[in-house]
């Protein structure tokens, strides 16, 4: 009889990392859910769903770029110290989990849902002091997660695959929150949002409750117990780990050029194809092919290296920026959602190769941290990760709001803005008289204003407008008036088949008498490509935007999507290959080197 095969006994330190690996992962699906919800969409909210004028757009872009910056200069580090010389029961990392979660779950529900605040200084008011809230509340989530990743082993395999798994599962949240938001919100801004706020913090609070009650921190080193961290200590750890200052600065450039494409890329889609829901083709060819790279990493990271394989991810990705910046200049590479989701692939692949990388060799920095100072310090290590982003994130606005305001894109997106803000405003209507009379002055107003002379005066038209008491406080600017021309008025049955429908600039004597009797549901609809419903096919999004567009609008965004974010990838790696040293032969010589010192001291202790 042949003998049996004995597996190898897997310990108990083991046994719980590979539970503590997907209790942890998998908790980011939620977390990163919640970040592109702010990170990736609450711009495209702002510019399509709230009717703002440039200069109060482009001052709530600014501001919370600059004051968010300002505020996480102070916020995050501190929120670092205060981690690590954290000594609860609960442990180290797990309670600010759980407090940043549900605080920030509570705020984005907050953001996308008091009705209060929907227009003008106010929106901008409110969105400022809410996006602080969020900052706060998200840090204190942040900081703590990621420090826990650096902790949960510093053997090499296991900090490879947790991290890979991590990041994998990070992808998933992003594809969730990108394509469900992409497919709900066109010519329904409001409304989805507000769903879709409330359905994204519930997952986020509830996965990471799960994860923060289940998993089991590592024990603490007696020194690390007893060591408290104040602020002084908190920035010389962070000044004298070079390589963490190096990695940040790479990781600055790499997530502001990788943001670029999500930060304009629906203003491009909306230009180059349509204001529509099937921009989520996109969205899942950038799910399944981000995910299925970082799934294939640690085979290609082990053959080739991190460096080389960061070399290879930078030239895919730029070559995929080359191909969408020449799409539809000429017949042979025309611009359609196929093309841009061929090259949009090398993107993908390329930056989510890259980014793995640069996550591990900036975890990697804890261990050099202890051998060079003796000292772990995972929290403060890993607060320049947040920081970083978060600072990436305030000069994509920057670019972004130029791009936008400097090519005039955000003043013809105005035209679809207003359209959604009075759709939200129609749809909350109850009563048969309010829509009736609303419709009538709208349509009133249309007559008198929808061409407007040249050198008008704008604001004394708008006065005018703001003195119907139905269109009063609505933000309706006449600058964007006759949009509102092409939207349609839709009544339904009870069983939502469509009962009557009217174009807003046709009305008619005998569509009002029918709005005023009709009890049922009713809604404006901006646009229809369903040809059973009994409506007629439009879309008033693409009639006064994508159609309204020129030229050097097209240029000033392409260049936004594709050059800008190529150029900040070329420095990123360039500084990386330049500067930082942790490679795999140096990180197993620190880990030699801190098992001699650990065991050097457990003797003399032991003496």
């Amino acid at each position: 009889m042949a003998e049996a095969v004995l597996k190898p006994e897997i310990s108990a330190e083991d046994r719980q990392f590979n539970k503590n690996k997907w209790l942890f992962s998998v908790s980011g699906v939620g977390r990163d859910m919640s970040y592109q919800l702010i990170a990736s969409f609450l711009l495209t909210y702002i510019q399509f769903g709230i009717p703002l004028s440039i200069v109060q757009f482009t001052t709530l872009s600014l501001l919370i770029g600059v004051l968010g910056r300002v505020w996480d200069a102070i916020n995050d580090p501190v929120m670092g110290a205060i981690i690590e010389g954290t000594h609860m029961k609960f442990g180290k990392f797990r309670p600010w989990i759980l407090i940043g979660a549900v605080l920030t779950g509570a705020i984005i529900i907050t953001m996308f849902n008091v009705q209060q605040f929907k227009s003008g200084w106010g929106f901008v008011v409110f969105m400022i002091s809410m996006y602080l809230l969020w900052e706060t509340s998200f840090t204190m989530n942040d900081i703590g997660y990621w420090s826990m990743l650096a902790s949960l082993s510093s053997k090499k395999e296991q900090r490879n695959s947790v991290t890979m798994l991590t990041v994998v599962f990070a992808g998933v949240g992003a594809f969730i929150a990108q394509g469900g938001i992409s497919f709900l919100y066109p010519g329904n801004v409001q409304q989805a949002f507000s769903w879709i706020s409330i359905a994204i913090a519930v997952i986020f609070v509830a996965m990471q409750v799960v994860m923060a009650l289940l998993i089991k921190e590592r024990p603490r080193d007696q020194m690390e117990k007893n060591e408290k961290v104040s602020v002084k200590q908190m920035w010389d750890t962070i000044k004298n780990n070079d390589q963490i200052l190096w990695m940040t600065l790479v990781m600055l450039f790499y997530n502001i050029g990788s943001s670029m494409l999500v930060g304009l890329a629906y203003n491009l889609y909306f230009l180059e194809i349509g204001y529509d829901g099937n921009a989520i083709v996109f969205i899942a060819i950038f799910g399944i092919f981000n995910i299925a790279s970082q799934l294939f990493y640690p085979k290609l990271s082990a053959k080739l290296g991190r460096k080389k394989l960061q070399n290879i991810s930078i030239v895919l990705a730029c070559v995929g920026y080359l191909g969408i910046a020449l799409l539809g200049w000429t017949p042979i590479l025309p611009f359609n959602l196929i093309t841009l989701s061929l090259f949009g692939i090398l993107v993908f692949v390329g930056q989510a190769w890259y980014y793995m990388a640069c996550i591990i060799n900036m975890t990697n920095c804890v261990e050099y941290n202890e051998y060079k100072r003796g000292e772990r310090n995972e929290a403060v290590v890993s607060t320049l990760r947040p920081f970083m982003a978060k600072f990436a994130d305030a000069l994509k606005y920057a670019v972004v709001t130029l791009v936008l305001v400097v090519s005039t894109v955000y003043g013809l997106s105005q035209n679809i803005s207003t359209m959604e803000g009075q759709k939200g405003h129609f749809d909350r209507m109850e009563s048969a008289i309010e829509r009736s009379e609303y419709v009538a002055q709208l349509n009133e107003c249309l007559d008198k204003y929808s061409i407007i002379p040249e050198g008008a005066d704008i604001d004394k038209i708008n006065e005018e407008i703001n003195k119907y008491s139905r269109l009063a406080g609505r933000q309706i600017n006449a600058e964007y008036l006759h949009a509102l021309g092409d939207v349609y008025i839709v009544m339904y049955n009870a069983d939502n088949s469509v009962a009557n429908y009217f174009k807003l600039s046709d009305v008619t004597q005998a569509d009002y008498f029918i709005l005023n009797a009709h009890e049922g549901a009713c809604k404006m609809v901006i646009s229809n490509s369903d040809t059973a419903n009994g409506l007629p096919v439009f879309n008033a999004a693409n009639k006064n935007f994508k159609e309204s567009s020129n030229l050097g609008m097209r240029i000033w965004v392409r260049a936004g999507v594709t050059v800008f974010p190529a150029l900040m990838l070329f420095i990123s790696l360039i500084i990386q290959n330049k500067k930082f040293i942790i490679d795999e032969d140096y990180y197993d010589m620190m880990l030699v080197e801190i098992d001699k010192r650990k065991q050097a001291n457990a003797t003399e202790s032991a003496e």
